[in-house]
């Protein structure tokens, strides 16, 4: 370190120094030989035929059998049917199914919304069918919160 210097200005003047250096010495000669070869390694010869790359993977591919033809493509099966009891979305069919009387208690309606929601919830459906059974659900849920208001009162 030169006196009045600071470490990080004494290293960029030694990084200065080497790169001067090097820039004075001559680049080392570049050989395009590979070692060990003799110049005379390549034959080319007018009466050799030119040989594909992949001559002989084509021949033996050529002793193999031909490839099975690809299968006929299978006909779609057809969409399975809605259930009967998903296409009835009205209030008066679910309120139908669900049987609601003026003797239910709390408990009995809530025992009847999970009896309900275990044949109904779109998540136990198909999904072509979810919005029948989204619809059913609601309907269930209204009725059932309406009749349990209606014993609040």
């Amino acid at each position: 370190m030169l006196f009045g210097q600071s470490v990080f200005q004494s290293v960029v003047e030694r990084l200065k120094q080497e790169r001067e250096e090097e820039a004075a010495e001559p680049p080392p000669p570049v050989n395009h030989r590979i070692a060990g070869f003799n110049s005379g390694f390549v034959v080319s010869s007018p009466s050799a035929a030119p040989q594909p790359g992949n001559g002989g993977l084509d021949a033996y591919l050529a002793f193999l059998a031909d490839p099975a033809p690809p299968p006929a493509p299978q006909p779609e099966p057809e969409p399975e049917p809605m259930l009967a009891h998903l296409e009835k979305t009205s209030l008066a069919d679910v309120s139908l199914e669900l049987a609601i009387h003026e003797t239910d208690t709390a408990a009995t309606l809530a025992e009847k919304r999970r009896a309900f929601a275990r044949l109904n919830h779109p998540d136990g459906v198909k999904p072509e069918f979810r919005h029948n059974a989204t619809l059913r659900m609601t309907a269930a849920n209204l009725l059932i919160d309406q009749a349990i208001r209606m014993l609040k009162t």
